[in-house]
C-alpha cells in the first residue's frame, strides 16, 4: 500500500436553483447527459461503497488506512449529497425521474443485501479505480465539456472530479488489506459489470420515459465524454488507461495529478468562493 496525505474533506455549499435548465450544457450536450444521469445514479451507488467500507474498517489494522478509508467515506457523502441536490431539480421538472431514482437505489440496496462484503469492497476496488483517468481526463479537456455550461454543475462536477482523483487509490488499498486476492475481484468483475450494465439500461429508459429531447433533437440518453476538439490519441489515451485498472499490479497513483488541480486546490485552501469557480475562472480568462 502507498501511504499518502491524508484525504481533505471538504465543505462546499453549491446552491442548486430552478435555475438550471434540464440541459445545462448546451455545447456538449451528451456529456451533460450524463451528468444527469450520473446525478440520479450516485447516490444510491455512493451509499452503497460507503456502507461496505464502513463495514469493513473494524478489520483495517493499519490505523493510516483506516482514518483513510473514514475520510474516503466523508469525501463520498459530501458527493452524494450535491447529487441529490442536482436530482432534485431535475425530478422537480420531470417527477417521474423520481422513479428511476427509486430504481436505482433499491437495486444496490438489494445487492447489498444479497452479497458478502468482500464482494462489495471487490466491486468499489473494480469501479472507483476508474475514475482517477475519467478524472484527469475531463480536467485536462475541461474549456471543451463545460464550454458555456451552467456554472453550478461545472464547478461541482470539477470538484468532484478532483476529488475522486484524490482518493483514487483508497478503494484498491481497502479491498487489498482487507481481501488481498487479486483472483477473488477479478471473479467478481462479469457481476459487477453486469450490474452497472443493469442500471445504465434503467437510467436510459427513464430518462427517455420521462424527458423530451434537447433542443438539438437528442433523447436525454444520448450521452458521451468525447468532443469533437478532442484528439484521437487523447481518446486512445483515455481508453488505454481505463482497461489497465484491471490489470494486477496496477498502481492508481501513477496517473499524474493535472496541474489544474494544484490550482484549484490552491484556490479552495486560500479561501475562494468555489461554487461557481470554473464559471469565473472562464469568464476572467485564466487557464
Amino acid at each position: 500500500m502507498t501511504h499518502r496525505s491524508p484525504l481533505r474533506v471538504r465543505h462546499i455549499d453549491f446552491e442548486f436553483g430552478d435555475d438550471i435548465p434540464f440541459y445545462w450544457n448546451p455545447g456538449h450536450v451528451p456529456w451533460g447527459n450524463m451528468v444527469n444521469m450520473i446525478a440520479l445514479a450516485a447516490p444510491g451507488f455512493e451509499r452503497y461503497f460507503i456502507r461496505a467500507i464502513r463495514e469493513s474498517i473494524p478489520r483495517i489494522t493499519d490505523p493510516e488506512l483506516a482514518a483513510e478509508a473514514a475520510d474516503f467515506c466523508k469525501q463520498e457523502a459530501q458527493h452524494s449529497k450535491h447529487h441529490q441536490s442536482h436530482m432534485r431539480v431535475l425530478t422537480r421538472a420531470h417527477p417521474g425521474l423520481e422513479a428511476v431514482f427509486d430504481e436505482v437505489r433499491v437495486s444496490y440496496e438489494k445487492l447489498y443485501d444479497e452479497a458478502p462484503i468482500e464482494f462489495h469492497l471487490a466491486y468499489s476496488a473494480i469501479v472507483e479505480p476508474l475514475f482517477g483517468p475519467i478524472a484527469k481526463f475531463v480536467v485536462d479537456h475541461r474549456e471543451c465539456l463545460f464550454r458555456g455550461a451552467h456554472p453550478t454543475i461545472s464547478s461541482f462536477m470539477l470538484w468532484h472530479l478532483l476529488e475522486e482523483f484524490e482518493h483514487r487509490n483508497s478503494a484498491v488499498d481497502i479491498y487489498d488489506h482487507v481481501v488481498g486476492s487479486y483472483a477473488y475481484r477479478m471473479r467478481c468483475a462479469p457481476r459487477v459489470f453486469a450490474h452497472l450494465d443493469a442500471i445504465g439500461k434503467m437510467l436510459t429508459a427513464g430518462f427517455d420515459a420521462n424527458v423530451p429531447k434537447s433542443p438539438s433533437g437528442l433523447l436525454p440518453s444520448h450521452v458521451g465524454l468525447f468532443h469533437d476538439e478532442i484528439s484521437v490519441l487523447a481518446r486512445a489515451a483515455l481508453v488505454y488507461d481505463l482497461g489497465r485498472t484491471l490489470l494486477p499490479f496496477h498502481d492508481p497513483d501513477g496517473i499524474v495529478q493535472p496541474a489544474w488541480a494544484t490550482q484549484w486546490f490552491a484556490a479552495h485552501d486560500a479561501g475562494v468562493d468555489m461554487r461557481s469557480y470554473y464559471g469565473a475562472e472562464t469568464r476572467e480568462g485564466a487557464t
